[in-house]
């Protein structure tokens, strides 16, 4: 039976994946391909080093077992943003601008559900980064509601939302065993008609311009060179659902997302997810698997869970 850890191992070893290789131009990555699990790069981290995507999504996920609320989930960001909590190494080494800017506000006392940024220079992946607990609460609508309202405590730009919105109702369908094709489908139908962005709908023209491209019925089709990879969060969506779509295992699949370049860690991170759900723990290649760093602090988590059960309770 498909469960979180299958989407939760894919999605670390994606991270640890992409950390040695990010703002790495896609031409640079074209002379010096992604082909194995390497170390030191950018942020000079030894092999299987995870980013702080896999530590706000481990914080995340810890909220949600221990069934907390925004207030705690902030409590839980802080703790890593001060004390090096869940992380690899226990030095926090990477951090996105948008969510440094966001806790020092919580810091000096701001509403976490108003600390976030809401301008256009505030919609980067922060939020989408940590979004894969929720896909596996069992009940999935009130589970994307505080999702929303636990995403403000970083970003508070509506497109963050929908993207959250779009990757979860994906992943969630993977879960409940439909082709990737499907869950893609499903993702975009949500936002076009669940969420009501529909093209007919004068009121929601612009969010549906926002996802026109994912909502090409040839998106999977698209040449690479319209993918961007960059940290912006529509840009992010869409290239993690584009190397998914276009490839046939795990391993393909996040070595084709480090290979775009630019926010590698974050897009195979994400690509990782989805693959990891799709083919299962085992089509994660062994040798990267026991590459990871303090895989303790993702198994602990999962010990919390019924290793059996298709849903957090």
């Amino acid at each position: 039976m498909k469960n979180i850890k299958d989407a939760l191992w894919g999605f670390v070893v994606g991270d640890a994946l992409g950390v040695p290789y990010e703002f790495s131009t896609r031409s640079m990555m074209k002379e010096n391909p992604a082909v194995d699990m390497v170390g030191y790069g950018t942020y000079n981290q030894p092999p299987g080093t995870w980013s702080d995507d896999t530590s706000m999504l481990l914080c995340v996920l810890e909220n949600i077992i221990n069934k907390g609320d925004i207030h705690s989930l902030a409590d839980l960001f802080l703790k890593w943003y001060r004390d090096d909590y869940m992380t690899p190494h226990g030095e926090l080494f990477d951090i996105g601008i948008t969510t440094s800017a966001a806790l020092q506000k919580v810091l000096i006392g701001v509403k976490p559900s108003l600390a976030g940024g809401d301008d256009e220079n505030s919609a980067g992946n922060g939020s989408l980064m940590r979004s894969l607990p929720y896909a596996f609460v069992e009940d999935i609508n009130k589970s994307v509601f505080n999702m929303n309202r636990e995403n403000r405590i970083t970003h508070r730009n509506s497109k963050c939302s929908l993207c959250c919105m779009f990757y979860v109702k994906m992943m969630r369908s993977l879960l409940e065993g439909n082709d990737k094709f499907e869950a893609f489908k499903t993702g975009g139908a949500y936002l076009r008609f669940g969420w009501r962005i529909t093209d007919s709908d004068d009121d929601h023209e612009e969010e549906w311009q926002w996802f026109k491209k994912l909502f090409n019925p040839d998106f999977s089709s698209l040449p690479e060179s319209e993918i961007k990879s960059t940290g912006y969060v529509l840009s992010t969506l869409e290239a993690a659902s584009w190397c998914f779509l276009n490839t046939d295992n795990y391993k393909d699949a996040v070595l084709k997302a480090v290979s775009l370049g630019g926010d590698t860690d974050t897009i195979a991170a994400l690509t990782g997810g989805l693959a990891g759900m799709y083919y299962g723990y085992e089509n994660i290649p062994l040798e990267w698997r026991q590459q990871i760093a303090s895989p303790h602090l993702i198994n602990n988590l999962l010990d919390k869970i019924n290793p059996d059960a298709k849903y957090i309770h």
